[in-house]
């Protein structure tokens, strides 16, 4: 006979709850654990940091559109798509066994200041892979050699960017105790919720 546990979960508002099948958890954690290799680790990572950029960027986009009409239209559709974003960013930091510590009103934690840069930087990666793909777009249609110098010079930007990512995750794992004691303080004007 199968037992059931209940979890909570974290992205349904109704607070309903999820049934998930411990035969079925055990069999995947059986599974998984050949899959703890270097490889599908950074895959993961990868596809988090990616997860959490569109998210972003869907933000962005709606927020665009609010202020090209003039209302707050989507408001409340983008304070939901934070709320994923943060949940998502909560499970990378499980996953990368992170524990961030939230600051107070007016003190901003480092691991908020590093959960900040991580998004940013997965944001502008996707802007970058967005140049890029306009920038190929271009070169097929016959453009010069200059467009693919800089082309070739985006991707290398790409590469250092995604590369910075990785450590700043590992970094941020290895010197937990140092980034949990330090704070700063925080600036309203640049200050974004964790």
């Amino acid at each position: 006979m199968e037992k059931h546990i209940r979890t909570e979960n974290p992205a349904d508002d109704s607070k309903l709850a999820d049934t998930i099948s411990v035969k079925n958890l055990q069999s995947i954690n059986k599974n998984s654990s050949g899959r703890e290799s270097a490889v599908w680790e950074e895959a993961l990572i990868q596809e988090f940091l990616y997860a959490i950029g569109h998210l972003n960027h869907c933000e962005q986009h709606l927020m665009e559109i609010d202020s090209s009409i003039g209302m707050t239209l989507f408001g409340d559709i983008i304070n939901r798509v934070r709320e994923q974003r943060k949940i998502v960013g909560e499970a990378l930091f499980f996953i990368e066994k992170l524990e961030a510590v939230k600051g107070s009103d007016d003190v901003r934690t480092s691991w908020e200041s590093i959960w900040c840069t991580l998004k940013h930087l997965v944001t502008a990666l996707i802007h970058i892979d967005e140049c890029i793909e306009k920038m190929l777009k271009r070169i097929g249609g016959g453009s010069g050699d200059e467009l693919i110098k800089y082309t070739n010079i985006l991707l290398n930007v790409r590469h250092n960017i995604s590369e910075s990512l990785i450590q700043l995750l590992s970094r941020a794992r290895t010197s937990a105790e140092i980034i949990t004691k330090a704070s700063v303080r925080c600036r309203e004007d640049l200050c974004v919720e964790f």
